[in-house]
């Protein structure tokens, strides 16, 4: 999903997948996602993880069904 009438779209590249505007991982403290600390805050400025449109699905699919987000997590995970 593209959020093309957003004001910041695209906040990461272009035609990313907009499904979770708001992370549903943050803070992940995860520097492998491109994200990092910056004056002791999470900033995902780098991070474009969960806006590739297989990974949303995934996680979408996942909270429709009642899994545990760190579960998610772990699995979105793998593939870094």
């Amino acid at each position: 999903m593209r959020r093309e009438s957003c004001d910041r779209y695209p906040c990461h590249f272009p035609d990313q997948d907009c499904t979770f505007c708001f992370c549903p991982f943050y803070p992940c403290l995860d520097e492998r996602t491109g994200g990092r600390l910056v004056d002791e805050e999470w900033s995902c400025d780098g991070c474009t993880v969960i806006h590739a449109f297989d990974v949303a699905e995934m996680v979408m699919e996942g909270l429709i069904l009642g899994r545990d987000l760190d579960e998610i997590w772990k699995e979105v995970t793998e593939s870094l």
